[in-house]
């Protein structure tokens, strides 16, 4: 049994070492990681080696790595890749530099700043689009107001490791709620439950780290209060909505509470004289596209690609079914994987959250006097500098599907519940955890574990929901070391090869948020 545990799990031990020890680039490590899970399948196969680990053919493990290229590229590659576009269109125009001084003008204050980017603006990109989108914007926003791009990177998953188990409008506990046959209110109590303690930590964790940057002082003096608000303006309506409401609303309700209410304190409150927390407001006149006419427009007219891309995102959305339902039209629908069980891909070719994007981008563009050709140019340039990340994304979704069918993934899982008994419930979130680290996704970490987690519960005579809920809540800090999380960052900021950097970093803040909610995950499927 522990030697199938271990089998299973060395594509994953391999990118722990790869990227914390060797310091492999992300692309290179997960690579490696594909076809050590390959070889491993074929060998299971060959073998016999259990009923479990049952391996793949060559045909199999061929299908089921091209079902992770389509899988990464539509809608994830294209989400990550509209949202950059958006982004570098609004540089290109000068759009951004307007959009920095707004930003500057609200407040001088880093550490407001950071938290208003990170934490506000981060979770409610995640709550509209998600798929990466809660990192790699403010991320790259923030780099162009002059913060280190590491740091950056890491305040950013901080910010982003508790809201994606209700991002995407609730995708990834609804998915899961209708796996295990239940409402998905059901599930969004418990898991925003477990999740409360670590999102209400995130704000002051990212305040530390600014200090840190910064000079190492103390970088609460004078932020305590603004960093209890901003965590309880989240954590409260979020509790709220969660328990009254229903998935789909949370991280919407929450992170826009949030934001608001970081944006009318940060107003009213003085600004900075601390030379070290106190950042100078961006000139109206800054930038190199500052002597040319597209520089010269208005703050609505900057963030016009923002508010469109929020606008078509929620009206593609099952917020509003008629339009869901027309868009949902013009999906294909097929089979890859050759062998017996193949997930039926869906790819939307309009309503996705990437088309969307990308049209807000454009249109935006348009609006801030962008011709053709630029934009043509900045999708040119935005792409040649993501490869090296989408090709991290499909490689490390590639992993996922072949792991997954040839029973390396259900083997981690089952294994771990049968060696660890009726103590599983404390260690249910680490299997979601697991399953968000593998496949980059909560909403593919519920697909995979939310049967087997109710399973287990009848087992051990746990309770069901609360195990499934840890799964979710598990998942959502998993994003936290996921490579694809990492890879996604690093393609934000421009900081090739620095995943073993950005990780060594983020694993611990997991391992803390993990070991929380692990303790309420047993505390609530056992004693209560």
């Amino acid at each position: 049994m522990v030697l199938n545990f271990v089998l299973a799990m060395l594509p994953i031990i391999w990118l722990f070492v790869a990227f914390l020890i060797i310091k492999m680039p992300g692309y290179i490590g997960c690579l490696i990681a594909l076809l050590i899970s390959i070889v491993e399948s074929f060998v299971f196969r060959a073998a016999g080696f259990s009923d479990i680990l049952a391996g793949l053919s060559f045909g199999e493990a061929l299908t089921a790595t091209l079902e992770g290229v389509i899988t990464a590229l539509w809608p994830i590659g294209i989400i990550i890749i509209a949202a950059m576009f958006t982004y570098n269109l609004c540089v290109e125009t000068g759009a951004m530099d307007l959009i920095k001084k707004m930003l500057t003008s609200v407040t001088n204050d880093k550490r407001v700043l950071v938290l208003i980017l990170a934490w506000g603006f981060g979770g409610f990109m995640e709550a509209v689009a998600g798929f990466g989108t809660a990192v790699a914007i403010p991320a790259a926003m923030m780099v162009a107001l002059g913060f280190d791009p590491l740091f950056s990177a890491v305040a950013c998953l901080v910010a982003n490791a508790a809201p994606p188990t209700f991002g995407s409008i609730g995708i990834p506990t609804t998915t899961a709620a209708g796996l295990v046959g239940v409402d998905s209110l059901v599930l969004s109590g418990p898991a925003m439950n477990m999740l409360a303690i670590p999102a209400f930590l995130s704000p002051f964790i990212i305040v530390w780290l600014t200090g840190k940057s910064v000079k190492g002082k103390n970088a609460f003096k004078g932020m305590l209060g603004f960093t209890i608000l901003a965590a309880a303006s989240y954590v409260v309506p979020a509790l709220v909505v969660a328990h009254f409401v229903g998935a789909e609303f949370v991280d919407l309700v929450g992170n826009t509470v949030s934001l608001l209410v970081m944006v009318i304190a940060a107003r009213m409150m003085k600004p900075v004289s601390d030379p070290d927390y106190a950042m100078e407001e961006v000139s109206a006149d800054s930038g190199k596209d500052a002597a040319d006419s597209k520089a010269k427009f208005g703050y609505g007219t900057a963030w016009a690609p923002y508010i469109l891309m929020l606008i078509f995102l929620i009206l593609s959305s099952k917020l509003v079914a008629p339009v869901n339902a027309f868009l949902g039209q013009f999906t294909s629908k097929f089979v890859v994987y050759s062998g017996e069980g193949g997930a039926t891909i869906s790819l939307a070719w309009i309503g996705n959250g990437g088309v969307m994007i990308f049209l807000a981008g454009v249109i935006g563009g348009l609006i801030q006097g962008a011709s053709p050709a630029d934009m043509c140019r900045v999708m040119g340039n935005t792409c040649k500098s993501m490869w090296k990340a989408i090709t991290t994304i499909v490689f490390i979704i590639a992993v996922a599907k072949v792991m997954g069918y040839s029973g390396m993934t259900s083997s981690i899982a089952t294994l771990l519940a049968a060696l660890t008994g009726s103590f599983f419930p404390a260690l249910a979130p680490v299997v979601g955890i697991i399953g968000t680290f593998v496949t980059g996704s909560t909403t593919s970490s519920g697909i995979l574990f939310a049967k087997m987690q109710t399973e287990v519960a009848q087992q051990i005579g746990a309770n069901a929901i609360q195990l499934v809920a840890a799964n979710m809540a598990g998942g959502a800090i998993g994003k936290l070391i996921s490579p694809q999380s990492i890879a996604v960052a690093i393609a934000a900021i421009g900081l090739d090869g620095a995943d073993g950097k950005i990780m060594s970093q983020t694993v611990k803040y997991c391992v803390v948020f993990g070991i929380i909610v692990c303790v309420i995950s047993y505390v609530s499927a056992v004693l209560l």
